[in-house]
């Protein structure tokens, strides 16, 4: 991640809690589309 100044460490809970909700749902989205493609890959290999 990038470096944080003193000032920012002491923000770094609300930081984490304003982002982390957000990474979380592309990070699922991300591993979503992966599994649904390759499902969708193996039927029509079939």
């Amino acid at each position: 991640m990038c470096a944080l100044t003193p000032t920012e460490h002491e923000m770094t809970g609300d930081y984490a809690a304003a982002w982390l909700p957000a990474k979380f749902v592309a990070i699922k989205g991300i591993l979503f589309a992966g599994i649904f493609i390759v499902l969708v890959g193996r039927v029509i290999a079939r």
